[in-house]
């Protein structure tokens, strides 16, 4: 009788070889086929490579695990990232308010911070997510917010009367009464006449902070500590209004966006020790080419969104634009955030829409849709981690969660080739 081979008798070495030609796919459904193909898949060692190249979930950089909660081991990387390209997910609107707005979010790997008007949230992030389960809440400021930013003992926000707010994370604060019960007030310090008008953006170093307005003015203030100055260390005039500013991770220089409708271009690169221009973009822009939001992927490396439609990728080595990925439906971009790898997700100025992008495509991978109930706003702000995706339109917050097995598939991706129906499902 002639000897029968049978694959699950090889040596595990062997199989892993093997398997290493198989999609990731397909190694899950192999995996229960039998209880050896299931222990020689589980191993970690077959999915190193696999998880290298995923979408969303590589946690591959520092600043973007340490707002991702949880870490997904390498296996579920695949999986989730899967969810990510297909539209395989759960949304949940965490909260409506009538009044319409112009939010703004930040998230760390256990609180989801809002901003909205006079009020000020941190959402502690927990399964399921509930809006009653508050780390942080400050209400009735006196003056809106219009950009904030998360730092390790304090919030520092910037406000539409002009001013400079920083409210501590301790726990201590002077109580007040507001007619329907008492509550913390958490302001630490203020200057009050930072600017002569909006402070629409705001970010700080390990050694100062730095606030541009919309007077056109980027001042650079001394971090808080035991004394606290009003009058700034420097002030610089771009000459244009300032929409976005953010420093890099070195915390060496920073980039200005504004509304390119002044006497120079809509970016700038500034050196915060000589307060002058340390690269000089050269690139042919258009007027009103307005940069709304920005992330640093890297010390070299800026991505840069807004009024003229494109996400566009700047390298400081060559002081040129060096890729561009443009909006599906040629719409503003209001807002971008990045893991510092490969994804993007940006939001667009029509239908509560927000776009998935690989660095390593020209075309978007998939679209999302906030709220499809009422499809006129913008998603103001956004920030994700390899979960989920938070998105803030003018009178929702809404969470898509990416983590569960049997999430529906709402897939996006022909949207734009056969439209589309309020139902959330695309025309085939």
């Amino acid at each position: 009788m002639t000897d029968v081979w049978r694959l699950d008798t090889l040596p595990s070495d062997v199989l892993i070889l093997i398997f290493d030609y198989c999609h990731a796919f397909d190694l899950v459904r192999l995996s229960e086929v039998c209880t050896r193909f299931h222990e020689v898949i589980r191993d970690k060692i077959l999915w190193v490579k696999k998880s290298k190249q995923t979408l969303v979930t590589n946690q591959t950089s520092k600043q973007f695990r340490a707002r991702c909660n949880p870490l997904l081991c390498l296996r579920t990387k695949w999986q989730i990232s899967h969810n990510w390209q297909y539209g395989k997910y759960t949304k949940k609107i965490i909260f409506s308010q009538g009044k319409k707005l112009m939010p703004w979010l930040q998230l760390t790997d256990d609180t989801l911070w809002w901003s909205g008007g006079d009020q000020l949230f941190g959402f502690k992030r927990k399964d399921p997510f509930s809006y009653n389960d508050v780390a942080f809440a400050q209400r009735y400021i006196n003056s809106d917010i219009c950009k904030f930013v998360v730092r390790e003992d304090y919030v520092i926000s910037g406000h539409r009367d002009g001013s400079l707010k920083f409210w501590s994370l301790a726990n201590s604060g002077s109580l007040y009464y507001d007619g329907n019960g008492y509550h913390m007030d958490h302001l630490y310090y203020s200057i009050e006449r930072a600017h002569s008008t909006d402070v629409n953006a705001v970010d700080e170093t390990s050694q100062v902070v730095i606030s541009g307005s919309g007077d056109g003015v980027v001042k650079i203030w001394m971090r808080p500590g035991d004394t606290m100055s009003n009058i700034p260390s420097a002030s610089i005039s771009v000459r244009d209004r300032i929409l976005s500013l953010l420093a890099d991770p070195t915390g060496q220089k920073f980039a200005v966006g504004s509304s390119g409708t002044g006497d120079g271009p809509p970016l700038h690169i500034l050196d915060i020790e000589s307060c002058t221009e340390s690269n000089v973009m050269k690139h042919p822009w258009r007027r009103g080419a307005g940069i709304l939001d920005m992330v640093w992927d890297n010390p070299q490396t800026l991505l840069t969104c807004g009024y003229d439609t494109y996400v566009r990728k700047w390298d400081m080595r060559t002081e040129k634009c060096v890729g561009y990925w443009p909006d599906p439906t040629d719409a503003t971009m209001y807002c971008i955030s990045s893991d510092y790898q490969y994804s993007m997700v940006t939001g667009a100025q029509f239908n509560c829409k927000a776009v998935l992008w690989d660095q390593r495509q020209t075309n978007y991978v998939q679209l999302y849709f906030m709220n499809l109930r009422r499809i006129s706003s913008p998603v103001y702000s956004l920030c994700f981690d390899s979960s989920q995706l938070y998105g803030a339109t003018d009178q929702h917050l809404v969470e898509l969660k990416f983590s569960g097995r049997y999430n529906k598939e709402t897939n996006y991706r022909e949207i734009l080739r056969y439209g589309w129906n309020n139902d959330e499902n695309p025309r085939r």
